[in-house]
């Protein structure tokens, strides 16, 4: 059984704290003003601004133009980041909606009929699965204590607002590249099967496809069904029995009519499919209820005095917005951040436990152990945390990045999960990692962690809190849906 570790499990040797005002304190003055940004490959300079922080910070009553200080001073940030509101996802049909929502939580479109979409995404965990690595066919339970089944060898991410992505997976294999869609099935996804995706959907339902295929996500082993002795990379025979497996069932053929009354059933594939996925993932995972969001549409008294001070850190000196940028703190590109690598991996390197990330996508060295940059909505709610859920705790993870090489090096694996089967799974190629982090986060910087962290809790939106009511009591198969 995989278990949360501790709080603060994972220490660098330096850690520097600072107070901060009680939550509701004031600040008397201008708390703090956006520097020049330094060149890329150097920490930002930041003692002065510090010293204006703490000089400034009180308990007293009145006061109150220091928040409106940092309250104007976030705004210009947000403005220079062009931060707007989160806009709307596309309006998704009833009908489409309910077709797409007994797909994601049923456990037929697996070759073993054991794995659902749902199983590492799953609502009480706020779309992810709460674990280090996911446990994928041949699994029992769900979240921290689904035992048994193949590991994956990356974090199962969360699904909020995927409607505003440019690429997908951890090393970003289904993207737009131009007005191209680029996808591991290649001409397989042909254009009949793109012609049954909305346009607005296509991406993310191209993108729902791909585990279908994958054996130890939801195909399932050679011998084990009929649909896991296809042979690997035949995208059209897998959708295609896929397909055939979901029309026979009385109940998926009213709902597929419904949701799609001008297409027989002879008619449809495996784009209906996913089209109808992705209709659910946009319309059920767009929460728009955040402190952050609230104030971005105008509330200058959405975020508490302490979130306000962990934004000065988060775009000040921590420079988090280098690469978490705009409307979904991501700006979806990829890097190597220092990481340390655990668990199966991709079959690379001299260990054959390796994962080369984007490189694996695009065929570059250059881009070997980067990833993609993800999104921070509702980030404090989806721990563990990295490409391979690397650190459990939040605190720990914005601490990386104090010095990113030095945590690389005392990584403590121990600390960060109690998986027996990862524990003793580190990967010996620190080295090689260290040796290639991003030039925006290769130099050690100092701010303060827990102050971001008050931050980003601030992008949680209440409604994110409590998705169970989106899980269906039953689904058509008749299988179970827990």
């Amino acid at each position: 059984m995989h278990q949360r570790p501790r709080q603060g499990a994972l220490s660098i040797g330096f850690v520097h704290q600072r107070p901060f005002p009680a939550r509701g304190c004031r600040l008397r003055a201008s708390a703090f003003s956006r520097s020049p940004s330094p060149p890329m490959n150097t920490a930002r300079p930041i003692p002065l601004l510090l010293t204006a922080i703490l000089s400034t910070t009180s308990c007293g009553g009145g006061g109150g133009g220091g928040t409106a200080d940092l309250v104007a001073t976030l705004r210009n940030e947000i403005a220079q980041d062009g931060i707007q509101p989160l806009p709307d996802p596309p309006a998704i049909p009833d009908e489409l909606f309910e077709l797409g929502r007994m797909l994601f939580f049923d456990k037929i479109l697996s070759g073993n009929e054991d794995v659902s979409c749902a199983t590492c995404h799953w609502p009480e965990f706020a779309t992810a699965d709460a674990r280090t690595l996911s446990r994928g066919v041949g699994g029992t339970g769900l979240g921290p204590d689904r035992n048994d089944g193949i590991l994956i060898p990356r974090n199962s991410p969360a699904l909020f607002h995927m409607h505003l992505f440019s690429r997908f997976f951890w090393d970003g294999r289904v993207e737009r590249d131009g007005g191209d869609l680029g996808t591991p099935a290649g001409p397989a996804l042909t254009a009949e099967i793109r012609a049954a995706m909305r346009p607005e959907l296509e991406l993310l339902a191209a993108q729902a496809l791909l585990p279908l295929e994958n054996r130890e996500e939801m195909r399932g082993q050679l011998g084990e069904n009929v649909i896991a002795n296809v042979a690997d990379g035949d995208f059209p025979r897998v959708w295609d029995a896929l397909v055939e497996r979901v029309v026979i069932v009385p109940a998926y053929a009213q709902l597929l009519l419904d949701a799609y009354p001008t297409t027989a059933l002879v008619d449809l594939n495996i784009g209906h499919v996913g089209n109808a996925i992705a209709a659910f993932l946009v319309r059920a995972f767009a929460q728009v209820d955040s402190p952050f969001e609230r104030f971005v549409r105008g509330d200058d008294g959405a975020l508490t005095t302490a979130e306000l001070q962990g934004a000065s850190e988060f775009f000040g000196p921590g420079g988090c917005d280098r690469c978490h940028a705009g409307q979904l703190f991501s700006d979806m590109r990829h890097r190597n951040i220092g990481l340390p690598q655990l668990g199966p991996g991709k079959g690379m390197g001299p260990s054959l436990r390796e994962d080369f990330g984007r490189e694996l996508v695009t065929g570059l060295s250059s881009d070997r152990y980067q990833f993609r940059t993800p999104s921070l909505l509702n980030v404090a709610l989806t721990a563990p945390y990295g490409h391979a859920g690397q650190f459990a705790q939040l605190t720990d993870f914005v601490r990386h990045y104090r010095d990113t090489e030095l945590s690389n090096l005392q990584y403590d694996i121990a600390s960060n999960t109690s998986d027996p089967d990862l524990v003793t799974t580190l990967v010996p190629n620190g080295a090689e990692i260290r040796a290639r982090i991003d030039f925006r986060v290769r130099n050690p910087r100092t701010f303060d962690e827990d102050s971001i962290v008050n931050f980003l809790e601030a992008l949680t939106a209440e409604s994110a809190r409590s998705l169970m009511d989106l899980v269906p009591p039953s689904v058509p198969s008749g299988l179970p849906v827990e």
